[in-house]
């Protein structure tokens, strides 16, 4: 019985240790985010807004131009360029592990030869 008591007591002790002492949160790891199209046709241009804490920096992927207003939390931009595909702008964060927190949408999009286009999807990823 005695043996019984010191093997459970050992366990227990080895459960306690392997789950405490560990921060279960990781350090803020600051870096930048981006802001991704997709659609089935060509885009010329897109307005749109992205949520989230403490944004900054807000800059275009190479080949686009970036115009923008930054307040309160909420970018307001227009995005535009010869055809815009895959990461179209990009923008710093305190913490890139908290995508989660930034949303993006679409107010409007156009397409290559001025059209409105309906089906534009954004998304912010790492």
């Amino acid at each position: 019985m005695r043996v019984r008591a010191t093997l459970i007591s050992l366990m227990a002790g080895a459960l306690i240790l392997g789950c405490g002492g560990d921060n279960p949160t990781d350090p803020p790891e600051p870096g930048e985010l981006r802001v991704t199209v997709a659609s089935g046709t060509p885009v010329g241009a897109v307005v749109l807004t992205v949520t989230g804490p403490s944004i900054t920096s807000p800059a275009a992927a190479a080949g686009n131009l970036l115009y923008h207003d930054l307040s309160d939390g909420t970018l307001h931009a227009v995005v535009t360029g010869a055809a815009i595909s895959g990461e179209i702008m990009r923008f710093a964060v305190p913490d890139v592990g908290q995508v989660a927190g930034y949303q993006v949408s679409v107010q409007e999009a156009a397409g290559t030869s001025n059209q409105p286009l309906a089906g534009v999807t954004l998304s912010v990823v790492q």
